[in-house]
């Protein structure tokens, strides 16, 4: 189990030194040779993992920073026994904070995938380690921490960002705002402001469909008014404003993705296993032997109850995949802000209909009133993410349902015995 690791250090890495990379081929950005000469440098306090991902057998030549092991949460050396969670090799070239999580494990996914090199962020205080493939370094801290988003910044020569640590429960934004306020924007802000003195170049920061509050619209588009309705939604808001706004002021090229209703898994062992979000609220339920909720079935909508946009997980990571992409050849600073879904409404009673379908419990759905704040439809358009970032989602509603019960299986098998 990674535990947080103990920060005291018996030397202070130096910080900032040697040139610093840019892109995924390892150059240096004032084309000077790349940061050599460092073998054993000590890692970042907790950190676990292995050699980036896209280097080959080995680091790449001459930016070799280790290696380094990790036994139980904290730093070890090269000898000793007990147990060895993975070397570390100190580059990379995306940080992902909140990479542990269901969703940021899925980004991590998607991007080790396509060869590219990540380190992880994550405080675990919903992540979990064993999501993430024993060869992606992970370093357990928090985004409010600046001194250690200085040293990994600098041990990892980071080139970009994919930032998705946050809470994001709306009731619990309601009853604690301070505090979403300062984990939400206060550990974004010391983010940015790390990545600012270190000279990242490039920010993903994953955003809401909360933004846009309850707008009576057909499809959502990225120019409709701004208007959250709960603490949650204006964080993500106010985080938006704040990317943008040092992109302005330090020349970072920024992305922020607006996603609607996240769902499924894309393998069982990654599934959501916290029991927030519609589906996994609905199968929780079903293995307690309680009937699913519907919360108003007197909606302007074609069945009473309200129609949402609802996006698989490993399309929301392909999305952040093709946003770096795009960050990665982009020639200059901007911002970019899109909607991530599908373009495609699902009822709430319909999504329970289908759940029933694919676990076999058809339980019928208790209806009680209506819930305050509830939009009675918000769908996305997509346009623009298909046109800036030439991606769309490409499974469907039966293929969210059928992957996320699959993974609730592996989590709770007494599912499998009612």
């Amino acid at each position: 189990m990674v535990r947080f690791a103990d920060r005291a250090h018996a030397a202070e890495p130096q910080i900032g030194t040697g040139p610093r990379l840019s892109g995924a081929r390892g150059t240096a950005r004032n084309g000077a040779e790349p940061r050599a000469g460092v073998l054993g440098a000590e890692p970042p306090p907790g950190c676990r993992g292995g050699a980036p991902r896209g280097a080959g057998a080995g680091p790449r030549q001459g930016v070799g920073v280790g290696p380094w092991f990790v036994r139980d949460g904290t730093r070890e050396g090269t000898g000793g026994g007990g147990e060895v969670l993975g070397v570390g090799w100190g580059v990379m070239t995306w940080l992902i904070t909140g990479g542990a999580g269901y969703i940021g494990a899925h980004v991590v996914r998607a991007m080790t995938t396509a060869n590219e090199r990540v380190v992880v962020l994550d405080d675990l205080s919903a992540g979990v380690a064993d999501r993430l493939p024993a060869d992606v370094p992970l370093v357990a801290g928090s985004s409010l921490d600046a001194t250690l988003l200085k040293r990994v910044l600098s041990e990892h020569a980071v080139t970009g960002i994919v930032h998705l640590a946050a809470r994001k429960q709306v009731g619990e934004s309601v009853a604690d705002p301070a505090r979403y306020y300062q984990e939400n924007v206060g550990g974004l802000a010391t983010l940015l402001d790390a990545a600012a003195g270190a000279g990242v170049e490039r920010f993903v920061f994953s955003s809401s469909a909360a933004v846009y509050g309850n707008p009576d619209v057909d499809l959502i588009t990225e120019d409709a008014p701004c208007a959250p309705v709960n603490p949650y939604g204006e964080t993500k808001l106010a985080g938006e404003w704040l990317v943008r706004a040092a992109g302005r002021a330090h020349g970072m090229a920024t992305t922020c993705l607006r996603y609607f209703n996240v769902a499924g898994a894309a393998e069982p062992a990654l599934a959501d296993t916290g029991v927030y979000n519609i589906v996994p609220m609905v199968l929780d339920r079903l293995t307690r032997g309680e009937a699913p909720r519907i919360f108003g079935d007197d909606y302007p909508t074609p069945d009473g109850t309200c129609v949402r946009d609802y996006i698989h997980v490993a399309d929301l990571a392909e999305a952040h995949l093709a946003a770096t992409r795009r960050l990665s050849s982009a020639t200059s600073a901007g911002d970019l802000t899109l909607n991530i879904g599908r373009g495609e409404g699902v009822s709430v009673r319909e999504l329970i209909t289908l759940i029933g379908e694919v676990t076999g419990d058809t339980t019928p759905a208790l209806v009680e009133p209506r819930r305050p704040g509830d939009a009675p439809r918000a769908v996305a358009s997509a346009a623009r993410a298909a046109r800036e970032l030439d991606w769309r989602a490409r499974r469907g509603v039966r293929e969210m349902v059928e992957s996320a019960w699959q993974g609730w299986l592996l989590h709770h098998p007494a599912a499998a015995r009612r």
